[in-house]
């Protein structure tokens, strides 16, 4: 993921920098930071357990066909913000 992974030069621009990134992943849909979420805490909980990939794998399953991550590509291709609905 990465992002996370800035470093800022004070606390000023830290402070800038994380109110930057929290923007950006609230202009996205609550689905796929909900999978996203879920991901991380697999990660750090069970990350060598075989139930754990499962999940994983269900969570995202359900989140490709979901009808916003479909209006997210189509949003990206057509170079417009997205409109999410939750579905």
């Amino acid at each position: 993921m990465g992002i996370v992974q800035e470093v800022a030069p004070n606390k000023d621009a830290a402070l800038k920098t994380g109110i930057d990134i929290t923007n950006r992943i609230a202009g996205c849909g609550r689905i796929g930071i909900k999978a996203t979420l879920a991901a991380a805490h697999l990660a750090i909980n069970d990350s060598a357990d075989a139930a754990a990939y499962a999940k994983l794998e269900a969570g995202y399953v359900k989140l490709f066909g979901s009808e916003d991550f479909i209006e997210g590509r189509k949003a990206e291709a057509e170079n417009r913000p997205p409109i999410f609905h939750d579905r």
